[in-house]
C-alpha cells in the first residue's frame, strides 16, 4: 500500500487554493445540508485574519486537498472552522494528519483549547473528531447548522 505525505501549513487567507478549497467546502455543505441555505464564499471572512487566527491548507504531493480556519474566541481558545478534505483525498487518514496539522498550527499560535461545532448529516467529521479526542461539549454559538459541538484541551 502507498503511502501519502501530507504537507499541513498555514497560508494568506487570500491564497486562490484557501478560496478553492472554501469554495468546494460550501458547495458541498450546500448539498449535504439541503433544505437549510448554505451561502458559497470564495473569501474567508476578516475573522481569520491576524495573529491569533489562521487559514490552514494541506497539500499532497504539491496539491492542495483540504483547508481549515481558526478565528479567536476568547484567552487561550481558538474556534476551528471550515474544516475540509476534498473527496478524493478522502478514505485514507489525511483528514486525521489534516487534523493534527491543524492543532499544531492552533498551538503554535498560543491556543490551550479548540472547540468547533458540526451538522448533523456530517457523520464523518464527528466521527473523526471524537477518534481525535474531541468530547462533547454545550452549545458556545448560534449557528443554525450546528448539532453537536466539541472542545479538546491542547498539550
Amino acid at each position: 500500500m502507498e503511502r501519502s505525505s501530507l504537507e499541513v501549513a498555514r497560508v494568506d487567507p487570500d491564497a486562490p487554493e484557501a478560496s478553492r478549497l472554501l469554495e468546494a467546502y460550501f458547495l458541498e455543505l450546500r448539498d449535504r445540508l439541503a433544505p437549510a441555505r448554505v451561502d458559497v464564499l470564495s473569501r474567508w471572512p476578516e475573522d481569520f485574519r491576524g495573529p491569533r487566527a489562521a487559514v490552514v491548507v494541506a497539500r499532497e504531493e504539491g496539491r492542495a486537498v483540504g483547508c481549515a480556519g481558526l478565528r479567536p474566541l476568547g484567552e487561550g481558545v481558538l474556534e476551528l472552522k471550515h474544516f475540509f478534505l476534498a473527496r478524493q483525498a478522502r478514505g485514507r487518514g489525511l483528514g486525521r494528519k489534516l487534523l493534527a496539522g491543524v492543532e499544531e498550527v492552533a498551538g503554535s499560535l498560543g491556543a490551550l483549547r479548540i472547540v468547533l461545532d458540526t451538522a448533523a448529516p456530517l457523520t464523518e467529521a464527528a466521527a473523526l473528531y471524537r477518534s481525535a479526542g474531541y468530547v462533547t461539549i454545550h452549545r458556545y454559538n448560534e449557528n443554525p447548522h450546528g448539532a453537536v459541538w466539541f472542545g479538546k484541551d491542547l498539550p
